[in-house]
């Protein structure tokens, strides 16, 4: 299957997925992998307010991004529990 979308990942939120354990990081990339071909996704979330912008949660972490044409940027990867 092809990718139209191209995916980044901003630097502070590949800090972010660094610091997760193993598992979760496999959801995570599972998740890009996923954005990568749909990055609007039954159930997901626009954020309000702000154009471009949604939410998913996976697992016990919420992950911001934008999309924009045929780019998504993934902006924010935080802990649930920290909020």
């Amino acid at each position: 299957m092809t990718k139209p979308y191209h995916v980044k990942i901003a630097p502070q939120a590949a800090i972010d997925i660094k610091l997760l354990p193993p598992k979760q990081i496999r959801l995570l990339v599972k998740f890009v992998e996923a954005l990568a071909v749909n990055p609007r996704p039954p159930g997901a979330k626009k954020v309000e307010g702000m154009i471009g912008l949604y939410c998913e949660h996976i697992q016990h972490h919420r992950v911001i991004y934008k999309i924009e044409e045929q780019d998504v940027l993934i902006l924010l990867v935080k802990d649930n529990h920290g909020a």
